[in-house]
């Protein structure tokens, strides 16, 4: 999050706030075109992500719709009511304040909203063509002359910065998004007659890609722990009527949106077929989060070694987020 809000406020302020970025700026500014275009299909865009997210994610569908809504909404507040474009430009011919661009925010938290509600193994298969689509409305409303340069770039940041804040992700995405915003603002300033349209879609795909790269996990490996191999966990589970450690192998199964832990029982004492009570379950799943079962406690049917049997919750039978990780 950090690093999309460093890139956010380094491009409003290097691009907007200095004489030299808005001459860069109005230089490359092509001539208005009031023609409508595709681009202009954005609530579109809007309706169809939520629907989609509704679908997907079902009762985990909150997150992704406040990035999606919160992003659209905060983008018009700042652009009409906060951000301002001061007079630095002689020259300029439109002075007005266009930043952020609410045509590619709808585009890209689009993207990301579906992005965040399917399983993180489908994160990139959503946000490599949805990078492509969102880096294409931010061309279009570049090479239309309906915005600058910045206004795509800032917009994409901040959908960003939204992401990652809803995520809980404080510092992720501390070198990219940054670089992205540094090297964008360095090309328009050197070349601004450099074909902006390109360089906004092609920076407003880089900050999707991103985004999208970072919640897939590829990049987290480093957060792995080292008591798991291939897809299952090894946890001792505690607290049963026994009173004794029964230690399992836990895999986790994805059902729709949500994930169910079965387990493959290796102790003696699940041999029989028994049904034990367990309580304060907790554990470390192949993607890296830590997660635990939550509600007064589990319902574990017990089977013979090496038989997979299902955890279910006793009261909320719900998987919920720790917030921390290993």
């Amino acid at each position: 999050m950090a690093g999309s809000l460093v890139g956010f406020l380094f491009t409003y302020f290097a691009l907007v706030w200095t004489s030299f970025g808005q001459k860069a700026e109005n230089a490359a500014l092509p001539e208005l075109s009031l023609q409508r275009s595709w681009a202009s299909d954005v609530d579109m865009a809007i309706l169809v992500a939520a629907a989609l997210v509704i679908l997907i994610a079902r009762k985990k569908a909150f997150p992704p719709l406040l990035v999606l809504g919160g992003s659209v909404l905060l983008a018009q507040l700042l652009k009409l009511y906060v951000l301002v474009r001061p007079a630095l430009d002689d020259e300029a011919v439109l002075v007005h304040n266009s930043f952020p661009s609410g045509h590619t925010t709808a585009a890209v938290a689009s993207v990301i909203a579906v992005t965040m509600a399917v399983p993180k193994r489908f994160a990139l298969v959503v946000a490599v063509p949805g990078a492509l689509g969102a880096g294409a409305v931010a061309a279009e409303t570049v090479s239309l002359g309906w915005h600058r340069f910045s206004d795509t770039l800032g917009a994409a940041l901040l959908v960003s910065t939204i992401a990652f804040l809803v995520l809980r992700k404080w510092t992720a995405g501390l070198v990219v998004p940054p670089a992205l915003a540094a090297g964008g603002v360095w090309l328009m300033v050197t070349y601004p007659q450099a074909t902006p349209p390109t360089l906004a879609g092609v920076v407003t795909a880089g900050v999707v890609l991103h985004f999208g790269w970072t919640v897939s996990g590829p990049g987290r490996r480093g957060d792995h722990d080292h008591s798991r191999s291939g897809h299952d966990s090894v946890v001792v589970v505690g607290g049963d009527q026994f009173g004794d450690g029964v230690q399992s192998g836990v895999r986790s199964v994805p059902v729709g949106a949500e994930h169910h832990l079965v387990t493959v029982h290796s102790a003696e004492g699940h041999q029989t077929q028994h049904t034990r009570r367990v309580h304060g379950f907790a554990a470390v799943l192949a993607d890296g989060d830590r997660h635990r079962l939550v509600g007064g406690g589990l319902r574990q049917q017990c089977g013979r070694s090496g038989v997979q049997s299902d955890l279910a919750g006793h009261g909320d039978p719900s998987l919920g987020h720790d917030g921390s990780s290993r």
